[in-house]
């Protein structure tokens, strides 16, 4: 069931706001931390003062616009889940093309590295050739 503040129960069920203090007073009734009041308790107690199936149809009315609500939240709630998924999916997909092109530059770089000590070693293994004042203008 839903709960009502003081003053609310007291209008509803048609008893001075000082009656209810009383019977929360005496145990009858309790209050939660925020001061509210379950409908439940209030129909057990101050059923002879009203007709207790006309509460209940208009606080059963008031919880199915408040679960219609609550389905509405949670429907939106479930959707925006999907659509953060399908963002995880994607940036997880981008940082896995990312690793790979690291790799892969990792890879390129250490080849390019070991030709170029290659072609050191060559160019130590290759005696010097003098070139003529020809070779050097030409060619």
């Amino acid at each position: 069931m839903s709960k009502v503040s003081i003053s609310e129960a007291a209008k509803r069920f048609k008893v001075s706001r000082n009656t209810v203090y009383k019977r929360i007073a005496q145990g009858a009734l309790t209050k939660d931390a925020d001061g509210l009041l379950d409908v439940s308790d209030l129909l057990r107690v101050f059923s002879g003062n009203v007709q207790e199936q006309a509460i209940r149809t208009r606080f059963n009315k008031n919880d199915e616009q408040g679960y219609d609500h609550i389905a509405q939240q949670l429907e939106q709630v479930q959707q925006e889940n999907v659509q953060l998924k399908q963002l995880l999916a994607v940036n997880e997909m981008l940082v896995n093309q990312l690793q790979q092109q690291i790799t892969d530059l990792r890879q390129d770089k250490e080849n390019l590295f070991n030709q170029l000590g290659q072609r050191r070693i060559e160019s130590r293994d290759q005696p010097e050739q003098r070139k003529g004042l020809f070779s050097k203008l030409f060619g």
